[in-house]
């Protein structure tokens, strides 16, 4: 053990008595292991927080030795009421009938209140007696529903982004409610996919996967499902269409924050998004030195492309260009 003081610290290696006068009232004795042999801290070990930045532990095997014997107390050993001696002897007579005559009025009182006033809560001002009391379960989370590879949903996904049922994972596609329109579609891996089917009854499960696609209105593109930011270096990978290899001044352009006429990139991109419809495509630069790969979702509408991200996440982007 390790005790630190303003002017120093003790270690393993002290004892209490080497504990100068006027830390004695913050040190105590059972602060010093002493003898390690004698209390076996061989088999023990502490973890402190500031090595793992965790919570401080102390750990150590405990071995039971033997199992204590109970007696069994007879019935005829045991001291009833009735042979306890009256401590209420000595007390007066006149104390009593009056403590008596007390409670005969508070009985009284009780009874009339009970009579006359029903048994009303004081913040719901319903009676106690009717209310329904429930028992709390904690809070309900939304069930993961595995898609089917053929499920209607994926339907306008196929046409628009050129996803392909051999390649991309579409059994491993799920939502978090049975309503026809699906607010978000998010993927998780194999693993994960069979331990929370084994488990719907069993443990609770608040968030996993990875978030790919967002529910979109009809003005927003012919397709059902925008592609998100936070998912398109997953889903890019399994896209036949709608991704494109931009120099540096496109990618610049689109990070800018204002609309991009088409035909201000190059030639042969912008050539090919005005043929396009509206909906989110990909815009890829290359990896180059310390730079790693950048992909950002981008809006295509008749004329103009912008990219579609946050605030928070064109910033950090576009230093990396």
């Amino acid at each position: 053990a390790v005790v630190s003081t303003q002017s120093g610290h003790y270690g393993r290696d002290n004892k209490f008595e080497e504990v100068e006068d006027r830390h004695r009232k913050a040190i105590a004795p059972t602060m010093f292991s002493g003898d390690a042999a004698v209390h076996n801290l061989q088999y023990c070990m502490r973890v402190y927080p500031h090595l793992q930045n965790t919570g401080g532990f102390f750990i150590c095997i405990l071995e039971k030795q033997q199992v204590e014997e109970r007696t069994q107390v007879k019935a005829s050993e045991i001291e009833t009421i009735a042979d306890l001696p009256d401590k209420t002897e000595n007390k007066d007579e006149n104390e009593n009938e009056e403590s008596k005559s007390e409670e005969a009025k508070t009985k009284e009182n009780d009874d009339d209140s009970t009579e006359c006033k029903p048994n009303i809560h004081k913040d719901t001002n319903v009676l106690v007696d009717k209310m329904k009391w429930k028992n709390f379960q904690g809070y309900r989370e939304d069930p993961f529903i595995f898609l089917k590879p053929d499920a209607s949903a994926f339907d306008s996904l196929k046409d628009f982004y050129g996803l392909s049922g051999k390649n991309f994972p579409f059994s491993n596609i799920y939502v978090r409610s049975q309503e026809t329109k699906q607010r978000n579609l998010s993927v998780t891996g194999d693993t994960i996919k069979q331990i929370i089917e084994l488990n719907t009854n069993r443990i609770k499960v608040i968030q996993c996967g990875l978030k790919l696609f967002s529910y979109c209105k009809e003005e927003f593109s012919p397709c059902n499902y925008r592609l998100l930011q936070e998912g398109v270096h997953f889903t890019s990978r399994f896209m036949s269409q709608k991704v494109f290899q931009v120099t540096e001044k496109d990618m610049g352009l689109v990070l800018s924050g204002t609309p991009t006429h088409k035909t201000e990139l190059e030639p042969e991109i912008g050539k090919s998004l005005l043929d396009m419809p509206k909906g989110i495509v990909v815009f890829s630069l290359a990896a180059e030195g310390i730079r790693p790969t950048i992909m950002v979702t981008v809006y295509s509408t008749v004329n103009h492309v912008k990219s579609y991200i946050t605030k928070k996440k064109k910033v950090p982007t576009a230093t990396l260009r």
